[in-house]
């Protein structure tokens, strides 16, 4: 072992988790990737900014370490966790200066992981992007305690990312990967984030990136190879056309997509006719394929996770002990052809409330379900920007803190906490809003400072018009922040 590197303890027995791991960031890093700098001016406005869970009499029991959900892979009897561990936002140290940045907490990190496995958790999923290359070093460190049969490791070829790999560099890449999580073969490998067919044409076809990966494949190095999809219709029908068994894919699939079909505001402005794939379309497509499915994004970002007060009322009518995320992963997961739903989790509460939805599954009732169409009724029509804090539109080359600026309007948004006209509580709302975003983001790197050079917007998985988002929550800003 490096003498830089820090040694973990061995893993502990089943159960043997502590409960009490409650938090492990900072108050500001908690503010920053919560999205809760709202709190600042919360605290004027007599808001909780940092409600995840509802409120209990008496708190929970821990998930049971025996009763996880698992589902065999048909393609190669793979038997996997419903719930998979997502390695994209671990718990970061005190001192980090960006969200998903590649300062990991690796001792918080490690006890998540811990108590994941303890409770029947085998999936893990990681990129060469992550935590800026650091999520790989981390879950190889982890999971290195345990023997390699226990678990499954998904890992993904950066092809559509700037600069896009020669084949060279994706040799390069892979190797890289194989060391860094401290494996001899990844069990599931993934051609990441296609999105055009020009594109996917270019990168895995001309340039041999995808005849490499079979012969790593071949090699056994790669036991499952699939894809990750955040594409168009035409990238889609492609995929699905070639002479080429996949062995899965991964797309994002939620309620909201799929009770609330959702155009982009830049395609409706546009007036373009080829909008990102719709998400129905989609999911019966992939039906259609018999592709085993892995799910990413179950709750938008975190966004189904913190409905507003009158959606999230109407759940906790029906099941007033559940979280609004615990629907979220139920409705997914009784969808064909699912074999995990990925979430990254930061805190233990997320974990243990995610590991209660699977262990064991309990699909919704149909009158449970029409109770989440009416949530969802009551939450769309909020003024909302459907940003789901991924942060891959960034750095922005101005400095604009793009995922920070949104996740404050959204949380005014569905809190309904944005100061309106006519109002009795205007200036309470008014300065509740200047002052949380103020202290969640330096003014240097707020929505005002945004250039509309556009940079960001081929990089948004969910097809949003970041400048022209940029313009609405600035000119929002600075009126009411001139107002007398």
């Amino acid at each position: 072992m490096n003498k830089d590197e820090k040694s973990f303890p061995e893993p502990p027995l089943a159960g043997a988790a502590s409960a009490g791991n409650r938090k492990f960031l900072s108050r500001r890093n908690a503010l920053k990737l919560a999205g809760a700098g709202v709190l600042g001016g919360a605290a004027l406005y007599g808001l909780d900014a940092l409600r995840f869970l509802p409120d209990r009499a008496s708190p929970l029991p821990e998930p049971s370490a025996e009763k996880m959900t698992y589902r065999i892979n048909p393609g190669n009897g793979d038997r996997i966790s419903l719930l998979g561990f997502g390695c994209m936002r671990f718990p970061l140290l005190p001192a980090a200066t960006q969200p998903y940045g590649p300062e990991i907490d690796e001792t918080a990190a490690v006890r998540l992981v811990d108590y994941a496995i303890a409770h029947g958790v085998n999936y893990f999923d990681t990129a060469w992007f992550y935590h800026g290359g650091m999520s790989e070093v981390m879950i190889g460190k982890a999971l290195a305690r345990y023997p390699r049969a226990s678990f499954y490791l998904a890992d993904k070829m950066p092809g559509n990312r700037t600069p896009n790999p020669t084949l060279g560099e994706a040799r390069e890449i892979f190797r890289t990967q194989l060391e860094r999580c401290r494996v001899e073969y990844f069990d599931y490998y993934f051609l990441h984030s296609l999105r055009n067919v020009p594109e996917y044409k270019k990168v895995y076809e001309q340039d041999g990136i995808l005849a490499y990966l079979l012969e790593e494949k071949s090699a056994g190095r790669i036991r499952n190879l699939g894809w990750s999809y955040h594409g168009d219709e035409a990238m889609l029908e492609y995929l699905l056309s070639r002479d080429l068994k996949w062995d899965f894919a991964m797309v994002q699939l939620n309620y909201h997509d799929l009770m609330h079909e959702y155009v982009p505001r830049a395609f409706v402005l546009a007036g373009l006719s080829g909008p990102p794939a719709q998400t129905r379309w989609m999911l019966e497509k992939m039906t259609a394929s018999g592709i085993p499915l892995m799910v990413m994004e179950p709750l938008l970002g975190g966004r189904l996770a913190r409905l507003n007060r009158k959606a999230l009322a109407v759940l906790q009518e029906e099941r007033p002990q559940s979280s609004a995320a615990s629907w979220a992963f139920r409705y997914v997961a009784n969808i064909p052809n699912v074999l995990t739903v990925l979430s990254g989790m930061t805190y233990m509460e997320h974990l243990q409330d995610n590991l209660r939805s699977y262990c064991p599954f309990e699909p919704l009732s149909e009158r449970e379900t029409a109770a989440l169409r009416r949530s969802l009724d009551l939450f769309v029509t909020q003024e909302n920007i459907r940003c789901t804090a991924c942060a891959y539109c960034m750095p922005c080359p101005y400095g604009v803190d793009i995922h920070a600026v949104f996740t404050h309007y959204n949380y005014c948004a569905d809190y309904e906490y944005l100061p309106k006209d006519g109002h009795a509580d205007y200036e309470k709302a008014r300065r509740a809003f200047l002052v949380g975003l103020d202290r969640s983001v330096p003014e240097l790197r707020q929505a005002i400072r945004c250039t509309g050079c556009g940079k960001c917007t081929p990089h948004c998985p969910q097809g949003i018009n970041i400048p022209e988002e940029m313009a609405r929550v600035g000119t929002f800003t600075e009126q009411i922040r001139t107002r007398v």
